[in-house]
């Protein structure tokens, strides 16, 4: 068995002088990061003026002045395409039809039989 008389604690464990010089370190790169900025960039710290104007200010949001009669007109507008007839693409022959003639020819001929997996 060793002798430790005259130690009441291990000795060991940790390496303060080691902390210490990381604790310098860390304190030094902190402090002359931002003061060794204006030499790393020296065009942005002389730029003052920017070149492109100031972005809109997040205080007043630019909204609808009449909403609902915005909504009302898209709306009406959405309706008259669901109800009229209409090439979608003249080119290819795809035609727009009204949503109740629609139904109407799925009601007679129904759905096309679907591919089996």
């Amino acid at each position: 068995m060793k002798d430790t008389a005259g130690f009441d604690y291990e000795r060991t464990d940790i390496n303060t002088t080691g902390i210490g010089w990381i604790a310098l370190g860390l304190g030094l790169f902190v402090i002359a990061t931002p003061l060794s900025m204006p030499l790393v960039f020296p065009q942005t710290m002389a730029h003052r003026t920017p070149s492109a104007p100031p972005a809109l200010s997040a205080d007043a949001p630019q909204l609808e002045i009449t909403p609902q009669r915005d909504l009302q007109h898209l709306r009406r507008g959405d309706d008259e395409l669901a109800q009229s007839y209409g090439w979608t693409d003249r080119g290819r022959g795809v035609v727009r039809i009204p949503i109740a003639r629609a139904m109407e020819l799925l009601a007679q001929k129904g759905l096309p039989a679907w591919p089996s997996p």
